[in-house]
């Protein structure tokens, strides 16, 4: 997307508008694959006490091992894609407003680093690890929200843009806007069957 045809101002609330959706559309991701491998866990851990499934079995094994690969790996696509989009949302907040994102938007951020932190260095069951990251989602979700709505009332705009807009308007299909020499001579002309 370009913002080169636009006023600084504009472009700068377009890019804080697609950064504020992005951080949260990647969070919201996190939340789903967190939730996913601690259902994964908990269903395996289970399966296992149960008698249900046999843990030497290697088709249990596999099924543990790749599923959690597979949830690792696109967490960690999670991650740096959040990672960027918060870099860029940070940067862009402070092109739109001299404080940034504000109290309330760096706190999230560090109640969110922390929380999730926690969850994979100090050593706690699956179901806390997993309320932990629930709990900096909701702390992320909270800050980028609260900074958007803080930036929203001081810039008067309701909606910030960053969507991408039609190629065509209803003025480009006007002759005159283009050329009026153009324009005359088609009006001189007359149209076809007139």
């Amino acid at each position: 997307m370009s913002f080169e045809s636009k006023a600084p101002h504009e472009g700068n609330l377009d890019t804080f508008g697609l950064a504020t959706r992005r951080v949260i559309r990647f969070s919201i991701a996190f939340l789903v694959i967190a939730l996913l491998s601690a259902g994964l866990v908990l269903a395996g851990v289970s399966a296992i006490q149960t008698g249900a499934a046999d843990p030497n079995s290697p088709g249990t094994q596999a099924t543990l091992v790749l599923g959690i690969l597979i949830l690792g790996l696109v967490t960690w696509v999670c991650i740096i894609g959040l990672l960027i989009s918060t870099i860029v949302w940070i940067v862009s907040a402070h092109k739109v407003s001299p404080t940034g994102p504000g109290a309330a938007g760096y706190g999230g951020l560090f109640v969110t680093l922390l929380l999730i932190s926690l969850s994979y260095i100090v050593p706690v069951t699956q179901l806390v690890a997993s309320g932990l990251r629930l709990g900096g989602w909701a702390a992320l979700i909270t800050g980028v929200v609260l900074a958007r709505a803080r930036i929203r009332r001081e810039t008067g705009l309701r909606d910030l843009g960053g969507r991408p807009s039609t190629i065509l308007q209803r003025d480009d299909w006007d002759a005159s806007k283009w050329d009026p020499e153009v324009h005359r001579d088609i009006e001189r002309r007359g149209r076809p069957g007139e």
